[in-house]
């Protein structure tokens, strides 16, 4: 072999026994994040178990809860909350709204036979609690009623304005269109 392909053998050989020892390496920093990972996050899942959520929506509802402990090398804990939906097919998490949006994805998870009226708009606005809940210092902005075609579930104020969900209805009460407005144009009840 002349010493050329022996340079280069050799030279591949290193580099080899190079790419290995950082594999490993590379294996065990993974593994230690993964056991910091591991110690430092609790994560529960819990299905919501309501009436109103299986007499409105076609798919069931969990609440999912990753604690996060001990950061930094304190006591203290950070939270975070997730309502998701599941298909069957995969995982929906619920939009957060901070702007007029049209809700035609959530219009389209509520069940074919649920028709909105006086009786069940209780149901509903219980159903909204659940996926996009109010903050405890708002419950009080909270109502809902009927007019012109349309349901209105009010979620907060602030000074004259309200903002919430308009649900349209045809006349039989099946529901045809879900928007969240941030502000409410017409100066009247709203």
């Amino acid at each position: 072999m002349s010493s050329l392909h022996a340079n280069l053998a050799t030279s591949f050989c290193s580099l080899l026994l190079c790419f290995q020892a950082f594999t490993q390496t590379n294996e065990q920093a993974q593994h230690r994040i993964e056991a910091f990972l591991k110690e430092s996050f609790v994560t529960t899942i819990e299905r919501i178990d309501s009436e109103a959520i299986e007499s409105i929506l076609k798919y069931n509802v969990y609440c999912i809860k990753r604690k996060t402990l001990n950061t930094y090398r304190n006591d203290r804990t950070h939270e975070d909350k997730f309502i998701v939906l599941d298909t069957g097919e995969e995982i929906i998490h619920f939009q957060h709204i901070n702007n007029n949006t049209s809700l035609d994805y959530f219009l389209s998870l509520i069940r074919e036979d649920f028709m909105l009226d006086p009786e069940t708009a209780p149901v509903f606005e219980g159903v909204l609690d659940i996926l996009y809940p109010v903050a405890d210092w708002k419950i009080d902005k909270r109502e809902y009623f009927f007019k012109d075609g349309s349901w209105y579930f009010l979620r907060d104020a602030y000074f004259r304005t309200k903002q919430g969900f308009k649900v349209t209805t045809d006349t039989e009460g099946k529901i045809v269109s879900i928007c969240y407005k941030m502000k409410w144009d017409e100066p009247d009840r709203l």
